[in-house]
């Protein structure tokens, strides 16, 4: 009896070990995976490319505005100049992802700068009397989260390139200037001062990729598409009631990017 009892303790104690062993075992296995995980994805970054990116690009802003004043019927902003030309810098950082002979899919962040373009118009006062010009300048400064895919061509120097990102713009409002019309009868105001804006912003490129330009250094000829947001002036004097708005910002620019 007491040998029957003796075994049968015994049993259930190698079970309860076996199992115990068994959940260590489990536990144990998500955190090797996960080290394995962190040290593929440092070494990834480790192997990511840089990419240098210049260029021209053509942008669209300003919208004609009505600017309520306290105790007045207030003044309307027209645009007459909304299309300016200038230039761009940009720099990236991608890794590499997925990987196939058709194609090559990488992720990254992207970075760029939109040199100054203006806006110009006049002001109608009291919307009755065309007394004075108005100008003023734009910066842009997005920065996006990037997927970039490399479609291969018959030739193994050439690729498809195509990439989206989306991520904020730094948009910044300067400048605003007002000139007198009619020689000087009409006194120019300063109703708005210089402004920074944070937006939101999306772009989308397409371009061809020569895979070993220099060496093996790769460059990309290509199209690129801007949406900067909308950003706006601050009323510089209470009797200023509403802030003058740039509109919805575009830009279209042509860029040569290298790879580092």
């Amino acid at each position: 009896m007491l040998s029957s009892k003796y075994r049968n303790r015994s049993f259930l104690l190698l079970l309860i070990l076996l199992n115990t062993r068994s959940v260590f075992a489990d536990i144990q296995s998500p955190s090797i995976n996960s080290t394995q995980l962190n040290n593929a994805f440092i070494s990834a970054l480790m192997h990511g490319h840089p990419v240098f990116e210049l260029g021209a690009y053509r942008g669209t802003q300003g919208n004609t505005q009505h600017i309520n004043i306290q105790d007045l019927i207030g003044d309307t902003f027209t645009v007459s100049d909304s299309h300016n030309n200038s230039g761009l810098v940009g720099l990236g950082y991608f890794i590499d992802g997925q990987i196939s002979n058709l194609f090559t899919i990488s992720y990254g962040i992207n970075a760029f700068y939109l040199a100054a373009t203006s806006v110009s118009g006049n002001v109608i006062q009291e919307n009755l009397f065309t007394n004075l010009s108005y100008s003023y300048q734009l910066y842009h400064y997005p920065i996006y989260a990037m997927i970039k895919s490399a479609l291969n061509l018959n030739s193994p120097n050439y690729a498809l390139s195509i990439d989206g990102g989306v991520g904020p713009n730094f948009m910044r409002v300067n400048s605003f200037t007002e000139n007198s019309l009619d020689g000087g009868v009409t006194i120019p105001e300063q109703p708005f001062s210089s402004n920074t804006t944070t937006t939101f912003s999306a772009t989308i490129g397409i371009g061809l990729k020569i895979n070993h330009a220099f060496g093996q250094i790769p460059i990309e000829i290509g199209y690129r598409f801007f949406y900067l947001g909308q950003g706006h002036f601050k009323a510089s004097s209470s009797q200023v009631l509403n802030n003058l708005k740039t509109g919805n910002v575009y830009a279209n620019a042509i860029v040569l990017s290298v790879g580092m």
